[in-house]
């Protein structure tokens, strides 16, 4: 069993919290929020902007998702985000961090990029 698949089997505790399993939906949740170190795997040289996305990606998968899904719709993300950085123990943010930069090499290694067959284009993708 990989790392990552220790991540998809459920729950995982880490620190004070109890996070919940890296999904598709996760996943988008992160290209929306701009969590490259989920997407592309490129870390921020800014460690504020390492801080936020960290906390972002907690905070996506701590909150109970109907909560997380209305702010993702409605624009406040971020903000929701930036919240709940203030109930994250400082003695937790070691073990934090390394899970979740753990998660965040496992999420690149394991992500799929979708090429178009040669001589189609998007166009041709069904539903277009």
């Amino acid at each position: 069993m990989t790392q990552i698949d220790d991540f998809l089997d459920g729950e995982k505790m880490v620190g004070g919290l109890k996070l919940r399993p890296l999904t598709f939906g996760s996943k988008a949740a992160c290209d929306q929020m701009g969590l490259t170190m989920f997407t592309s795997g490129e870390t921020p040289t800014d460690q504020i902007e390492v801080e936020r996305q960290l906390v972002a990606f907690a905070w996506m998968h701590t909150e109970p998702l109907p909560k997380v899904i209305a702010a993702l719709r409605h624009g406040t993300a971020e903000a929701s985000a930036f919240e709940f950085g203030f109930t994250v123990d400082l003695g937790d943010a070691k073990a934090l961090t390394a899970e979740i930069e753990r998660i965040a090499a496992a999420s690149v290694r394991n992500s799929v990029d979708v090429e178009p067959r040669p001589g189609s284009s998007r166009d041709d993708a069904p539903g277009n």
